[in-house]
């Protein structure tokens, strides 16, 4: 009896010591992950900081009034030349397009690095198939060129670059008649407010100024990230992209 009676002590000791390892363990385990996410909220914070400063700068050097011709901003383009070869996802250079601001956003992982006035159609309820912009995720083609003339539609646009259907959705200039002359019209709607009445007839391509659709198309090689938002987004195309 005295020797089971030991082993039961003895049995009772070691559980208790390994429930107060297992609860230093997992306090200790608490403590790590709370700094973690202290850390981690504190970056989060830091890059948003960092994030709204340069916008709030290019905003400050946006050209004003709208020169269809000029670059957006008075500043001159970011350098991405050794960028463009990044391997990390948050060095990667990337254009995201707003209907919703018509805009587009030269980005470097989550941050702007340049700010373009374009001219993009939203998708309203009951916009025709051949007039709707397409969404979602895309990357540059090796299709481009300096202007074409589509007689079908009426117009043309120079400085061009495929970003779907290899030729069929583009990121271009304002437009141009069949005479080379831009048609002043369609080019004074750079960078405005678009309404269902007065949308923007690209047939889903996006119209940027002379100079910046020159940018893109010298610059940013195919299977360059392009994401294009919906007309409301929720949220971020970063958060969007992290997460992929």
């Amino acid at each position: 009896m005295k020797k089971a009676s030991w082993i039961h002590w003895a049995v009772a000791i070691i559980l208790v010591g390994l429930a107060g390892y297992s609860a230093v363990y997992i306090h200790r385990a608490e403590e790590k992950n709370a700094l973690k996410v202290e850390r981690q909220a504190k970056l989060d914070k830091q890059e948003e900081k960092r994030k709204k400063e340069l916008l709030r700068e290019q905003k400050k050097h946006m050209q004003t009034p709208i020169d269809w011709q000029k670059p957006s901003e008075t500043l001159p383009y970011p350098d991405v030349s050794q960028a463009i070869k990044a391997k990390k996802l948050d060095q990667k250079i990337w254009l995201l397009v707003s209907p919703n601001k018509q805009r587009v956003y030269v980005r470097q992982g989550p941050y702007t690095l340049y700010t373009m006035y374009a001219s993009i159609g939203k998708n309203f309820e009951n916009v025709k198939n051949y007039q709707e912009t397409p969404t979602g995720d895309f990357k540059l083609q090796k299709e481009r060129g300096e202007e074409f003339y589509d007689a079908t539609k009426g117009y043309g646009a120079k400085y061009w670059t495929s970003f779907r259907g290899h030729g069929a959705y583009r990121f271009e200039s304002v437009p141009f008649d069949q005479a080379g002359k831009v048609i002043e019209s369609q080019a004074k709607l750079l960078g405005q407010k678009v309404t269902k009445k007065h949308n923007i007839k690209a047939y889903g391509s996006i119209r940027l100024s002379v100079a910046d659709a020159k940018w893109i198309m010298d610059n940013l090689p195919a299977k360059t990230k392009v994401v294009v938002e919906d007309n409301d987004p929720k949220h971020d195309a970063w958060e969007y992209m992290k997460d992929q």
